[in-house]
């Protein structure tokens, strides 16, 4: 959850759209274990893709992209 609320307060703090901005899944990202959104390597999404990945099938590939592209 906080990593939702921390991309949301980003995008509002710099004005950016998450429709506008698009991440390419690396190998590390795309073998993480646990709950996934099925993101494979080489993959380019929107951010708004990846909140959802991240939020609806709880995927921890779509949490560990945002928080590499963020952090």
């Amino acid at each position: 959850m906080m990593n939702l609320i921390t991309c949301i307060k980003l995008m509002a703090r710099f004005n950016v759209n998450s429709t506008k901005l698009y991440v390419s899944i690396n190998r590390n990202t795309s073998r993480i274990i646990g709950t996934t959104a099925e993101l494979k390597e080489g993959d380019v999404l929107q951010v708004e893709q990846l909140l959802y990945g991240m939020m609806l099938p709880s995927g921890n590939d779509a949490a560990f992209a945002l928080a590499e592209y963020f952090g």
